[in-house]
């Protein structure tokens, strides 16, 4: 799912996953004016790496632009696709690789930490294309 608005998120608890040990519990990270890309890393997924990265940069380059956007959060959040995810590791792969594969291509990125139970505020601006699915296949 992708969003445009404000998304504002805290580190609460780690999971037993958990890869980014820098995050800090109770303090806010805000972002307004960016799209928010709550996503997840599939089995399916696992050695297609570069394909995968490809399709998702596009997707999400072709969203920005529409809404003429620069900021862009990635927010891990496996718990809303009901497939099988891919292994830990790979996903941060994959998440890194998007990252910077945004950031080539002229995009202020954020991620924030996988592997942590967030609280979460998301302000959607409600225009028709502030809210989309993708599925990268």
């Amino acid at each position: 799912m992708i969003f445009h608005g404000n998304i504002a998120y805290k580190p609460t608890e780690a999971v037993r996953i958990s890869i980014r040990d820098e995050a800090k519990e109770d303090t806010w990270q805000e972002f307004e004016n960016c799209l928010t890309v709550f996503c997840a890393v599939e089995a399916s997924d696992e050695g297609r790496l570069s394909e995968i990265v490809q399709k998702a940069t596009e997707e999400i380059q072709l969203v920005a632009n529409r809404v003429k956007v620069g900021n862009i959060v990635l927010y891990p959040h496996a718990h809303i696709f009901p497939r099988k995810l891919a292994k830990p590791k790979f996903a941060v792969r994959i998440l890194q690789n998007l990252l910077k594969a945004l950031e080539d291509q002229g995009f202020v990125v954020h991620q924030s930490p996988f592997g942590w139970y967030k609280a979460f505020k998301l302000e959607c601006y409600g225009h028709p294309l502030a809210e989309s699915g993708r599925s990268i296949d």
